[in-house]
């Protein structure tokens, strides 16, 4: 009865009317009188997600509030589903495309190169770790055509689990776990300051939402898998999905930049076989943000030296087994798709004309 009145019944208050009648609830054992007292059934006894909790955060002498969930917690939702239980997968594997095996196979995470390095890192410390690769992901959405109310929401979700089922909405492989201050800081007049006030202000909150993955990743928490079994499982951030505007902000790197390697601004969409860059030197740029100490100019210029912005402890920096201009995936929508097309348009407008695109053809 409860689920058909949540999946499939009526309003509630036609719920609260049908079980009015007299003696239908006792007649068939219900232990609820109404969709109220069902719904209290649902809130404090059944299992569900963390709840929320609300803190505030510092920057700059102001407070902001954020509302945010255990990440620890959400993990241990997604790892203990039962619906995900027969598909998980648990250790790292090599695929390859010949019977020689020369040729390797790439088409999930746990076929990497990434997985395979942690579980020999984890395995020479303490044997026996499960890698659990978390995602995250986060996108600033518009909520109202008016008055431009905005929200910020960041979303985890964990390897394990294919990708099969992870890009189904109707597979709930996703958690929302918090929500990000969307304060745009109009009163601070110096464009460059708050551009520098927002990029700290949404470090300084992904690092209180993250901050259990810099200890728990190393060390293992015990966690059980939706089949019952006991598993040391050492949750590692492992990449990050956003737009290209999250990408930039995330990484610290300036505008118009690559996020992943020192490629110039103006060399950007060359082909691969006519340069040659390399991935952005991590080891470099930990050593600009150690600076932090030695004064606000000496940190300005590391910083710059470094290719990234003055970002005061951005929520990468105590992640062990993490590099983040290696964990930044590719913006498909914008990217691929939407670019292609927009550059498909343009030279195909160019070479045949507008007036000939927009004719209409003769049946």
């Amino acid at each position: 009865m409860a689920r058909w009145a949540k999946l499939q019944g009526p309003s509630s208050r036609a719920f609260s009317d049908l079980l009015s009648i007299e003696s239908i609830g006792e007649n068939i054992g219900l232990s609820f009188k109404n969709s109220r007292e069902l719904n209290k059934i649902i809130d404090g006894e059944l299992p569900g997600h963390p709840r929320f909790k609300r803190e505030q955060v510092i920057v700059a002498d102001q407070a902001f509030d954020i509302h945010y969930r255990d990440i620890i917690e959400c993990i241990k939702v997604l790892f203990g589903d039962p619906n995900f239980a027969q598909y998980l997968v648990f250790v790292p594997e090599r695929h390859y495309a010949d019977e020689d095996k020369t040729v390797r196979l790439y088409h999930d995470m746990h076929t990497g190169k990434w997985w395979w390095d942690c579980q020999k890192k984890l395995d020479e410390e303490r044997p026996g770790a499960t890698v659990i690769p978390v995602i995250i992901s986060s996108d600033k959405t518009q909520v109202t055509m008016f008055r431009n109310k905005t929200a910020y929401p960041v979303y985890p979700t964990i390897s394990n689990i294919p990708k099969e089922i992870r890009r189904k909405p109707s597979c709930q492989a996703h958690i929302l776990l918090a929500y990000l201050p969307t304060t745009r800081l109009e009163h601070v007049t110096n464009k460059a300051s708050r551009r520098r006030m927002l990029a700290n202000l949404y470090h300084a909150c992904m690092g209180r939402i993250l901050a259990p993955l810099s200890t728990v990743g190393m060390e293992g928490i015990n966690m059980r898998s939706g089949d019952g079994a006991m598993r040391r499982g050492h949750p590692l951030f492992a990449c990050f999905v956003g737009g290209y505007p999250e990408q930039v902000l995330v990484t610290g790197v300036k505008t118009m930049t690559c996020p992943n390697c020192d490629v110039p601004s103006d060399e950007l969409g060359l082909s691969a076989g006519a340069v040659d860059f390399q991935p952005r030197d991590l080891a470099a740029v930990l050593d600009a943000l150690a600076t932090l100490d030695d004064g606000g100019v000496a940190f300005v210029r590391a910083c710059a030296e470094a290719g990234i912005k003055p970002i005061i402890h951005p929520f990468w920096e105590p992640f062990l087994l993490v590099n983040i201009f290696e964990s930044i995936t590719p913006d498909i929508l914008h990217q691929p798709y939407q670019g292609l097309v927009k550059h498909l348009l343009a030279w195909l407008s160019d070479a045949c004309g507008g007036e000939e695109i927009d004719a209409t053809p003769s049946p």
